[in-house]
């Protein structure tokens, strides 16, 4: 196994990292560093239960933040990637581009 296939499955073997849809929330957030809970329910399209128990997984590891704020429109919970979120995803992305350059 090489050793750039072993730092990502070493990435992987997080259970708060281990399941798609808590990678694409961070992969996500990587991008926009911020967003609310009803936008990301939407672009993920699946229950609001289900959003929820992925970002107390994800905010249990330390890789989001989330925080109620109050807007013109009522309450709304933001959620932000912290800096772990952002290095593991650093990571991430600099192994999965190094492994597919390598085809």
């Amino acid at each position: 196994m090489s050793d750039d296939l072993k730092k990502l499955m070493d990435i992987l073997s997080d259970p708060a990292l281990n399941n798609s849809v808590r990678l694409g929330i961070l992969l996500a957030l990587y991008g926009l560093e911020s967003i609310n809970f009803s936008q990301l329910l939407k672009i993920l399209n699946i229950p609001k239960s289900s959003l929820y128990t992925h970002l107390q997984v994800l905010e249990e590891g330390g890789y989001i933040k989330m925080s109620k704020k109050f807007t013109a429109v009522g309450p709304r919970t933001f959620i932000e990637i912290t800096e772990k979120g952002k290095e593991v995803m650093r990571q991430y992305s600099m192994l999965v581009n190094k492994m597919s350059e390598k085809k």
